[in-house]
């Protein structure tokens, strides 16, 4: 499966998907333009531990993924990315449709 997906969905995959959580705040902020959430709201949204979805949403901001607009349990989250990193996003999420896809995105965020 890996020689038939694209280098650049490899890449991304590889750089921003590295968790279950960063893989579903990912495609959450995708379907949600506009979403504006706190870490407690996006672990209650998305059924997972706040510790878990913080450490994520801490890896997507420092990819340049997410932003970030205040500070403490106040601070909010929202999708930003440039053009480029949401074509990437855009794809990503649209190649989930395809079952042999989505293994192969479990597989390397299982390794």
């Amino acid at each position: 499966m890996t020689e038939s997906v694209d280098k650049n969905l490899r890449s991304f995959v590889r750089s921003y998907v590295n968790s279950l959580v960063a893989w579903a705040i990912i495609v959450f902020f995708y379907q949600n333009p506009g979403a504006r959430n706190r870490v407690s709201d996006l672990a209650r949204h998305l059924g997972r531990r706040e510790d878990d979805v913080e450490k994520a949403v801490g890896h997507l901001i420092a990819k340049g993924l997410l932003k970030k607009d205040g500070v403490g349990d106040d601070a909010v989250y929202f999708y930003e990315p440039i053009p480029d990193l949401h074509k990437q996003v855009e794809t990503f999420v649209n190649l989930l449709e395809k079952r042999e896809l989505r293994l192969w995105v479990l597989g390397e965020v299982l390794k």
